[in-house]
């Protein structure tokens, strides 16, 4: 990482001092909710829901068209972070579909839906 910050003209992380300030408030907001990340598979994606999981929410569900990228994704959790009291699934669909339409009629429902979805 410090070759990046070097490379961007940055000694420190752009979020690091604003997340140590809150990270109590973040991690019992997290741990009492509910997250729907939509193109979790991705670059952006992965980022986003390896920060909620590592924060133990009470439900994370990840949605992606990708199912390679989404094992991947699944992996590097469990290798990385482990396992979390909470659920944790994923879904290999694609967010525009008739079943994803079901999925969300019929889910558990979500406290935040995150959409970081790519269109290629």
């Amino acid at each position: 990482m410090d070759a990046t910050l070097n490379l961007i003209g940055r000694d420190a992380d752009l979020f690091a001092a604003d997340i140590a300030t809150h990270e109590e408030a973040l991690s019992d907001l997290v741990q009492g909710s509910r997250f729907l990340v939509i193109g979790g598979a991705g670059s952006i994606g992965q980022a986003v829901t390896k920060e909620i999981f590592a924060r133990s929410p009470k439900l994370l569900h990840v949605v992606d068209i990708s199912e390679n990228n989404m094992v991947e994704l699944v992996r590097d959790i469990r290798s990385s972070l482990g396992y979390i009291e909470g659920e944790f699934a994923t879904f290999a669909i694609d967010a525009g579909s008739d079943i994803f339409d079901a999925f969300i009629a019929n889910g558990p429902g979500y406290d935040y839906v995150l959409n970081l979805s790519a269109l290629k």
